[in-house]
């Protein structure tokens, strides 16, 4: 990285810092700060990006035997609304007000609803599965320490979320920027999991080819701080 280009990456990590997370995360919704032209959570969600993990996540949530689903962030529903979930209560829940108050008026329905829920400050729903995807390369250190404890709190089953298992060093960020992130090296240190989901993004422009779902049984996900 030049100077210029570390000296302006300092200076946004700055401005983010003085934000809270919702204030960051309501801009970049208001704003369509991913610029995809589908959806506000950018290309990751689109249909192209999300086609293989649309065919892949119902086999796993039955073989799960899931019957309940907490997807947070869950953004503007977009892509998960072309997913079978048959069988499951879907609860979306989102950082952003605006996003589950649109989501409410036009998606919920019996059996899928949606309401604001701040992983990072919590309290989290207890669900069978819940799923974080696209979610923690986008928090800082602190805050998916903070994420991952409020997910432990909620006395969920199973864990799905973002993860990049080629990743060498997890770097420091300040929330609203983005990084790879690899759950199972310091200073996060989760167990391997227990499955990992290829979502097939190496097909994608941009995507990381080693852009994984990693399934984790809440339970076996330790909290270090507390037992220092």
């Amino acid at each position: 990285m030049g100077l210029l280009s570390e000296l302006k990456t300092k200076m946004r990590q700055r401005r983010l810092s003085r934000r809270t997370p919702a204030e960051v995360f309501s801009h970049y919704a208001r704003s369509n700060k991913w610029g995809d032209a589908s959806s506000l959570s950018g290309k990751g969600s689109n249909l192209e990006a999300t086609a293989q993990l649309r065919a892949l996540l119902p086999s796993l949530l039955r073989e799960l035997g899931a019957k309940t689903m907490l997807d947070v962030p869950c953004g503007d529903f977009f892509w998960i609304a072309h997913v079978d979930l048959s069988g499951i209560r879907y609860l979306g829940g989102d950082i952003v007000p605006e996003l589950i108050k649109k989501n409410r008026v036009e998606n919920e329905r019996d059996g899928v609803a949606f309401e604001v829920i701040d992983l990072i400050t919590g309290p989290v729903p207890k669900a069978d599965v819940v799923f974080v995807r696209d979610c923690l390369v986008h928090l800082s250190t602190t805050h998916v320490k903070a994420a991952l404890r409020n997910i432990r709190a909620s006395g969920s089953t199973y864990l799905l979320t973002t993860t990049f298992p080629e990743t060498g060093t997890n770097a420091e960020i300040a929330t609203g920027q983005w990084r790879a992130v690899d759950l199972t090296k310091a200073p996060f240190n989760l167990p391997e999991p227990l499955q990992m989901l290829a979502e097939g993004q190496e097909k994608s422009k941009g995507q990381a080819p080693d852009k994984m779902l990693g399934l984790w049984r809440i339970p076996d996900i330790v909290d270090e701080e507390e037992n220092e």
